[in-house]
């Protein structure tokens, strides 16, 4: 069940990895280029393991969204 965690936020899977896993090791990752803006107030999930029964889940913050990208979205509503 834990892949039911990969590529989604943090705050959207925090509270059913705590409730599935009493406790979830995290660790952070992070691109070694910053090229691309990220949005460090949204960590994603980008890795979920699982050893010896524990869940490991490795968080990176989300890309930002361009203004671009954020006009579209507004356009599809």
């Amino acid at each position: 069940m834990t892949d039911l965690y990969l590529a989604r936020a943090w705050a959207d899977v925090r509270t059913p990895a705590e409730a599935e896993h009493s406790a979830c090791a995290l660790q952070e990752t992070r691109s070694p280029r910053d090229f691309f803006g990220v949005d460090e107030t949204v960590p994603y999930v980008v890795r979920v393991r699982e050893r010896g029964g524990r869940c490991m889940l490795t968080l990176t913050p989300a890309p930002a969204r361009s203004a671009s990208v954020a006009a579209c979205e507004e356009q599809l509503r």
